[in-house]
């Protein structure tokens, strides 16, 4: 952007020297006002090629990060279909089983260890949004905290994740604004609350 304005400026100045105001002006500096404008015209030349070459620079930052973001989403799928099995096999044969959290110590829920290798990478940091970055980053301390001891809070991060990294990815492919990105992820939001809520009154 920066490039952008700095080529409309000099364009801007160059334009002055072809108004009436100046016409004495370059008719006695000739030479001059021709070694100005074909300086000018190198230097926009210049900084369009660096204002091109840093928006595909951008541009392939942003379709490497989808790559990355789908990569995730099949990652936590996985994760989320294996813990939702585990988790109802034990519900089936409790009596089997015995205790929950003796049980899931014994067989931990599938962390996606992914995401935490995704989140230090640089290109993630740098392009993810503040608040996909934040949301992701919290609710992997949730499923930390819950792997071994509460399968029903586990799954459900998981599957809030899940919305998360479809969202950022349809926000960075430009499906969605941010405003239509942050109310659906508050309805998101709002949907993995109220059942715990639920929960904590029963």
């Amino acid at each position: 952007m920066l490039y952008i304005i700095l080529t409309i400026a000099l364009l801007a100045l160059s334009a002055l020297l072809f108004t009436p105001s100046f016409k004495a002006f370059t008719h006695r500096y000739e030479v001059a006002c021709n070694f100005i404008l074909t300086l000018v015209a190198t230097l926009v030349g210049v900084l369009l090629a660096i204002a091109i070459s840093n928006y595909d620079a951008d541009r392939k930052e942003v379709k490497d990060l989808i790559k990355v973001l789908h990569a995730a989403e099949a990652v936590v799928e996985e994760s989320l279909e294996y813990s939702i099995s585990l988790h109802e096999a034990y519900q089936q044969n409790i009596d089997k089983y015995g205790e929950k959290q003796a049980f899931f110590t014994r067989n931990p829920l599938v962390y996606p260890q992914y995401l935490d290798n995704m989140l230090t990478q640089n290109l993630v940091s740098k392009n993810l949004s503040m608040e996909g970055l934040s949301e992701l980053n919290e609710h992997l301390i949730i499923l930390q905290r819950s792997q071994k001891v509460a399968p029903e809070t586990f799954i459900a991060s998981m599957r809030y994740i899940k919305q998360i990294l479809i969202l950022e990815r349809r926000f960075q492919n430009a499906e969605l604004s941010e405003q239509d990105y942050m109310q659906m992820q508050d309805e998101h939001e709002e949907q993995l609350v109220r059942p715990n809520h639920n929960t904590n009154n029963n």
